[in-house]
């Protein structure tokens, strides 16, 4: 039987630096990368950052390019000149509405409705092959800014790879009960939300053993109200460092995690990353009731909107300490059972596979 060429793919995590690999890039780009190189049908070259890229060279010697998003006109060009003249085929991979950032995001100075960045990057999306995204409501919001039909917009969700998330947290039955969020830096809206707000002062005025983390953002005015109930702390900017360290730090110090959304565009646009990751730390945890997490069984986390539903979750979960470890064991299950990018690669195969033919 005659033997097939492996497709040749480039992968070229955008946001990468000398200093710290993102969360995005690791995600979207090097972890699937990391498993289609171990398939017999695909030889992946990967991007090196301590290397100039030879456009050239790699448009003469792979099938496709796969990117994360960018909006550098003059890198794109470098790359996609080279790329159309030797028929390699374009693909780029969006995890966030650009076109809808919030105000307190510091992306927002850049892509600001009606910004030269903005333009430069909805251009570029249009003239890739395909694009690669993370669920069907983004898939929506790209089809509608952008000439890019739903047949060129490929949904492949966020996994998880339990081979490095591999820290299950001893569980906690302590007096004190930290509440526990995390996030970048673009979550003052979502953390200051009045619904929350007032969810968590009835949690404080019931339960005096309760305090508030937040990793990442730190809101002033929760300081100033809540005193030493309140406390902030920071991440890790490169992921590597964040999953091996601080991560587990965090996740070992909450007994019940806090995920306040805004419900707009933009956060709807967001994925489940957040349950997928710490459900690998078996964590109990109360989510927004927004498109991403509604899917989630009650079982294996629980949903809120308003003040009400936040503070009456929270104390199911404070209150019955059983329910809050049995939710942490099922969604550990659930996600190593159905999220791990080592059970779901084949999506990846499939579709990289779809675009050469």
């Amino acid at each position: 039987m005659k033997k097939h060429k492996p497709i040749k793919i480039f992968t070229f995590p955008s946001h990468i630096t000398k200093q710290r690999t993102t969360g995005v890039d690791f995600a979207r780009i090097i972890q699937p990368a990391k498993y289609l190189a171990k398939h017999p049908d695909f030889l992946v070259t990967e991007f090196n950052i301590n290397k100039k890229t030879d456009w050239l060279w790699v448009a003469k010697n792979v099938d496709i390019i796969f990117f994360n998003y960018l909006h550098n006109p003059w890198g794109y060009a470098a790359m996609g000149a080279m790329a159309r003249k030797h028929g390699v085929k374009l693909v780029l991979d969006l995890d966030d509405s650009l076109w809808d950032i919030a105000t307190d995001n510091p992306a927002y100075k850049v892509f600001h409705s009606g910004s030269e960045a903005l333009m430069n990057f909805t251009c570029i999306c249009n003239d890739v092959d395909y694009i690669t995204t993370t669920n069907y409501y983004l898939r929506n919001v790209i089809h509608h800014n952008t000439q890019k039909y739903h047949d060129r917009i490929k949904l492949l969700p966020n996994y998880v790879d339990f081979d490095l998330y591999n820290h299950i947290s001893p569980f906690k039955n302590n007096y004190q009960i930290t509440l526990l969020h995390y996030g970048s830096t673009t979550h003052f809206y979502d953390l200051a939300s009045e619904e929350f707000e007032k969810g968590i002062d009835m949690i404080f005025k019931e339960y005096p053993n309760v305090v508030l983390k937040t990793v990442g953002a730190l809101i002033g005015e929760y300081k100033k109200k809540w005193g030493q109930r309140y406390f902030n702390d920071f991440g890790h900017e490169d992921i590597y460092e964040w999953i091996k360290g601080r991560f587990r730090q965090f996740m070992d110090e909450a007994d019940i995690l806090v995920i306040p959304l805004k419900d707009n565009v933009y956060n709807r646009c967001k994925s489940d990353i957040k349950f997928l990751e710490a459900s690998t730390a078996k964590k109990a945890g109360v989510w927004q009731k927004i498109r991403q997490y509604e899917y989630i069984p009650e079982e294996c986390g629980l949903l809120a909107n308003t003040a009400q539903e936040w503070h009456d979750q929270i104390k199911k979960l404070i209150d019955n300490v059983k329910l809050r470890k049995q939710i942490g064991e099922n969604a550990y299950k659930m996600v190593k059972d159905c999220s791990t990018i080592q059970g779901n690669i084949n999506y990846y195969i499939d579709f990289f596979k779809s675009v050469v033919e």
